[in-house]
């Protein structure tokens, strides 16, 4: 079992199988007790998944990568159809430029895919720059951590949007290095104008 398991999902011959069973090397190989030893296995392990292929080869398919391998194959249709606004950005080209953006975020600040890839997010400021939220979010940046803020951003034709921004730094893990950032945008200008017509009530 050992064997197959550091071979998982490769085809492995069944007269290494058989060598791996019995430990002398000078006994006659017999494919029959390999079909024992596979069938025994399966019987005591029903959640393994271990399928003959054709030619004496068996191979022994870990569930759990194939469920892994079906989601990243789909990945990119789950951000994509995403509710909330999505954009990422490369901090390893000049300007840290936008290198993607999802539907949602399209729809919310009316800009077309082509019209926003390479630029830095700082247009959807629209000149409204004094806000103490985007020295936290340049901060945060430069230091690769995560945020969470409320910006005062614009639309293509210059609606202001309450926009509650949540920014992560994504890493290579293996090389512990900063590759992206990605940012979900929020719509919360109904929620602020409702606490601004509170406050003046109030």
């Amino acid at each position: 079992m050992k064997f197959l398991i550091n071979n998982i999902n490769k085809a492995v011959r069944n007269f290494d199988i058989f060598n791996e069973i019995h430990d002398s090397a000078d006994r006659e190989f017999n494919e029959k007790s390999v079909r024992n030893f596979i069938t025994g296995l399966r019987k005591s392990a029903p959640c393994i998944t271990l399928e003959n292929i054709y030619g004496g080869y068996y191979i022994l398919k870990n569930k759990q990568v194939a469920q892994d391998l079906k989601f990243k194959e789909h990945l990119f249709d789950i951000v994509e159809q995403s509710k909330n606004a999505i954009v990422i950005t490369n901090p390893n080209e000049f300007d840290n430029p936008i290198v993607y953006v999802n539907k949602a975020f399209s729809e919310l600040f009316g800009y077309a895919y082509e019209e926003v890839v390479g630029k830095n997010c700082r247009f959807l400021n629209n000149g409204d720059t004094k806000q103490k939220a985007l020295r936290l979010v340049r901060k945060a940046i430069k230091e690769a951590e995560p945020i969470e803020v409320n910006l005062r951003d614009y639309t293509k034709k210059g609606e202001l949007i309450y926009d509650d921004v949540t920014i992560s730094p994504i890493f290579d893990r293996q090389k512990n290095k900063l590759i992206y950032f990605l940012g979900i945008h929020k719509d919360v200008t109904y929620m602020q104008q409702f606490l601004e017509k509170l406050d003046g009530i109030v």
